[in-house]
């Protein structure tokens, strides 16, 4: 079998290594090159293609963005996956512009880092695998986060998570923990499907909020749809002292309302932005340090 080729581009040397040592699980399916400079990356990819390159924004003599498109322009299946820790509203509209696979946001983990390698390249074949994008700025994933942690602090969470329906995490408060959220999002989204289909066909509101919500023994789950393609996922513990249903109702979509007006602010294009944690802790901790400077 023949490996797929990724090609990381990034003018720190220790981001560099870090980034390609987190790949080396997947030694026998990848060859992973890199390039300290944009330059020095389209020269690389003059000699052999690659399937998917992972660039920084900010590099000099030529940054992400201007690497994305000699890219596009010569090698228009390669995939491109854009991290940064400068969003803002000028560079979400060229990164929509230029299709980015995806829109990774400084500080990253290794974990969300491995598994958006892994989506690109094990769907880089499939026609419509491309997800839709929300490109956020630093300051609308704060007031995303400012959004989570409020309900949090109303009902009582012991983790809230925002997702898409492939179960990729956009925002969350505190630790996931060892929950699998991209199968519990991903079977919960299917019920939303089928429970917005429903009331469509009742009532035709394409924007109505709906609830899913289960009891167990040790966690009370809810599940709240914000249009059709992101969940609301909120972890409250079972206890004598947890918050109602109707009260973790009326909260929960209390913030549903609030992040579908501000997601209608963000215009979506072809990519997503994930933001995640958890893994190894040596290059967790590492990655951190790095990318804290």
């Amino acid at each position: 079998m023949n490996k797929q080729r990724i090609l990381i581009v990034d003018d720190e040397e220790a981001i560099l290594q870090i980034l390609r040592n987190s790949l080396q699980k997947w030694a026998d399916q990848y060859d992973v090159e890199t390039a300290t400079n944009g330059f020095a990356a389209l020269r690389q990819m003059q000699w052999q293609p690659f399937d998917l390159v992972v660039t920084d924004y900010r590099m000099e003599q030529m940054d992400g963005l201007e690497l994305m498109s000699a890219i596009y322009a010569d090698y228009p299946e390669t995939r491109v996956i854009l991290i940064t820790a400068y969003g803002n509203d000028s560079l979400e509209k060229e990164a929509r512009g230029l299709d980015a696979y995806r829109y990774l946001l400084k500080p990253l983990d290794i974990n969300t880092f491995r598994r958006v390698v892994r989506e690109a390249l094990d769907t880089r074949d499939t026609a419509s695998s491309r997800p839709g994008l929300i490109v956020l700025s630093d300051q609308r994933y704060r007031e995303i986060a400012a959004l989570l942690e409020r309900l949090q602090g109303d009902v009582g969470a012991r983790c809230i998570i925002l997702t898409d329906s492939n179960g990729q995490v956009i925002a969350n408060t505190k630790d996931i923990g060892d929950f699998r959220i991209e199968e519990i999002a991903s079977l919960l989204s299917g019920g939303m499907a089928t429970l917005q289909a429903a009331g469509e066909a009742l009532d035709n509101d394409k924007e109505a909020i709906n609830l899913s919500y289960r009891e167990g023994t040790k966690d009370n789950l809810y599940a709240i749809n914000i249009g059709r393609q992101l969940l609301l996922i909120v972890m409250i513990d079972n206890s004598p002292y947890s918050s109602r249903l109707g009260t973790a109702w009326y909260y929960a979509r209390q913030t549903a309302v609030a992040l579908r007006d501000l997601l209608s602010q963000t215009e979506t294009g072809g990519a997503s932005l994930i933001l995640d944690n958890d893994v190894d802790e040596n290059l967790d901790e590492a990655f951190d340090e790095l990318f804290s400077l």
